[in-house]
């Protein structure tokens, strides 16, 4: 088995045993470099979803479909913040420098640099 080989299946175990352990699936190539996550717990990330550089995400977070059978990607920015128990339906595109408060759920595009709360969502706040 080459390096390459052997990574790849090192990376793909420890990826199904977070899954497991943590109750929380991400999808290959789903998110962006410097993503975290401040405690495991139930989070969903499929493959259509596509998180950009340096977010962060609590647990209870939910990326899903508003209609289960259409084609529906979600484009999350880069920087953006995404709080406990946030729901995220697309089709949708949030813009960088986000920060969707806790419990908020999102079914409209975002744009860049504001601060999202409620339900549904609305801008509560712009960053300067």
């Amino acid at each position: 088995m080459g390096g390459g080989k052997l990574m790849y299946a090192y990376h793909f175990l420890k990826h199904r045993r977070m899954c497991l352990k943590y109750g929380m699936y991400i999808g290959l190539n789903a998110v962006g470099k410097g993503f975290f996550i401040v405690h495991p717990g139930f989070i969903r990330i499929d493959s259509w979803v596509h998180i950009g550089e340096n977010c962060t995400v609590l647990p209870m977070v939910l990326f899903g479909r508003a209609h289960p059978i259409d084609g529906t990607e979600i484009f999350v920015g880069d920087n953006c913040y995404v709080g406990t128990g946030a729901t995220i339906l697309g089709p949708i595109r949030i813009g960088n420098n986000v920060t969707i408060a806790a419990g908020a759920v999102v079914t409209k595009d975002v744009p860049d640099n504001v601060i999202v709360a409620g339900v549904p969502a609305k801008i509560v706040k712009y960053k300067i």
